[in-house]
């Protein structure tokens, strides 16, 4: 090896190595300088732009501040004019007692106050108590018959109808001679006029007030008290009876039993007692099915009803009857029904009714004819309570007239009910209901809107129809 020519070598490496190093640390200072520089620019840009958002959403929060601002002042205007209102449609008395009233509310509250201090200065002083009943509402019938006439109806009509109105007027008083009134208007009263007798031999006829019932009470201390009417009163039969305000029935329509199957009213006196929790009787001569003129007919209506229950009333059978003569001047002519209603609410769903009704009616002599007659009908009740204020009940029936003494047509009719009750929160006795019914024959029996032929004066009848009703019932 050449040592003379190898050390000027090292000497130019060595250089060459020591610049390079130099030039090294001098741009690492620069890139070292540039970084920082971007690094501040960085921080400044990103400073900048947090304080200019800041200034834009302050200025909105203080706009938005603003308008709530006008919003609560309007608010707390309208509160204060509500309020001024409130106060002067409030239902309340005078402050005082000789005080006139000066608002709407005050003269409104005045006079329930009256009202109501005249119910209790007659029930307290007299034992007399006021109920009242309106039923009003709209029926549609879907064959739109001609003189809106709905056929196996007895209380509905096509169109827009008050059903009924009714006063109920009782006096109460132990020991003593107490009185049961009901006034009836409107189209139960229409129907009750013209099918009842009042004693005399051809029915009233058709008109918009019927004394429905109207008798006396006396409880004779005998045992535990024999509880005796006489007067006019309802029918003993039947699982529906006339409306009055605490008896409003499952469904709105009444049944084809109800109508055409039962009497409606007897003229008589009647006993009833009651032997223990579980046991009752009632007994009672009339003078027959809706009162005919019964000094000639031969004597007395037999009625008597059986009632058997459990003793917290969640099962119940009524066996109801009536006997006797009803056809002037053929004494021998008997009308003669047996009715029994079952009732039972389950233990295992205290929200459900159900109940169920047979009838069994015949007449001797010439009823229709020339001849006897019989009829039979059975009736099934499904009622439901949903809640407190929603109940639903479905009605389905059959009705055999087999000689056509009861509804002028020999024929088998069956009918299913849906009835939509609602009671109205708040306010006390006000119903509103909504009701659907089908009735059919195996004849041809209802009017429909077809024209009646000329040349044969008949009308082309349907079998069935189908309603749709819509009621405002309040009670009282």
């Amino acid at each position: 090896m050449n040592r003379r020519r190898t050390a000027p070598a090292v000497r130019w490496l060595s250089l060459i190595a020591g610049v390079a190093l130099l030039s090294l640390l001098c741009n690492a200072s620069a890139w070292a300088e540039t970084t920082k520089k971007h690094k501040r620019t960085y921080v400044t840009t990103t400073t900048t732009s947090t304080v200019v958002a800041s200034t834009s959403e302050q200025q909105r929060l203080n706009a938005l501040a603003g308008q709530m601002s006008n919003l609560q002042k309007q608010t707390d205007d309208t509160t204060s004019e509500v309020k001024k209102i409130e106060q002067a449609i409030t239902v309340a008395p005078p402050a005082t007692a000789d005080a006139k009233p000066q608002t709407v509310g005050e003269h409104v509250g005045l006079l329930e106050k009256n009202f109501g201090d005249l119910k209790t200065d007659l029930a307290t002083n007299l034992g007399v108590h006021i109920h009242g009943l309106v039923d009003a509402g709209y029926e549609h019938n879907f064959n739109q018959p001609n003189g809106n006439t709905n056929v196996i109806r007895v209380f509905d009509q096509d169109g827009f109808q008050l059903t009924q109105g009714n006063i109920h007027i009782d006096r109460t008083v132990d020991g003593g001679v107490g009185f049961v009134t009901d006034l009836n208007f409107g189209q139960v009263a229409n129907a009750l006029s013209a099918a009842t007798h009042y004693s005399n031999p051809s029915p009233v006829g058709g008109q918009w007030f019927d004394a429905t019932q109207y008798y006396l009470t006396y409880t004779a201390p005998i045992g535990s008290g024999i509880s005796l009417q006489a007067g006019r009163f309802v029918t003993l039969l039947g699982a529906e009876t006339i409306n009055t305000y605490n008896n409003l029935n499952f469904n709105e329509s009444k049944s084809i039993i109800f109508g055409f199957g039962i009497p409606f009213t007897h003229t008589g006196v009647r006993g009833s007692y009651t032997f223990n929790d579980y046991v009752a009787f009632t007994g009672g001569l009339n003078n027959g099915w809706d009162d005919p003129a019964a000094f000639n007919n031969g004597g007395p209506n037999y009625e008597g009803e059986l009632a058997l229950n459990n003793k917290e009333k969640t099962i119940s059978l009524l066996l109801n009857g009536i006997w006797g003569p009803n056809l002037l001047g053929h004494s021998n002519s008997n009308l003669a029904a047996i009715d029994p209603v079952a009732t039972w609410k389950p233990w295992f769903a205290p929200k459900m009714t159900l109940q169920s009704e047979y009838i069994y009616g015949t007449e001797s002599g010439p009823a229709a004819r020339g001849h006897s007659a019989t009829w039979q009908g059975l009736a099934g009740y499904f009622v439901y309570d949903w809640t407190d204020q929603v109940e639903t009940a479905t009605r389905g029936e059959f009705f055999d007239d087999h000689d056509g003494a009861r509804t002028g047509a020999e024929q088998t009719l069956w009918e299913i009910t849906q009835t939509l009750s609602y009671k109205v929160p708040q306010v006390t006795g006000l119903l509103a209901r909504l009701e659907y019914r089908h009735d059919n024959s195996n004849d041809h029996v209802f009017t429909n809107n077809n024209f009646v032929d000329p040349a044969t004066g008949k009308q082309q009848m349907w079998r069935g129809q189908d309603t749709l009703s819509a009621n405002v019932i309040y009670s009282f």
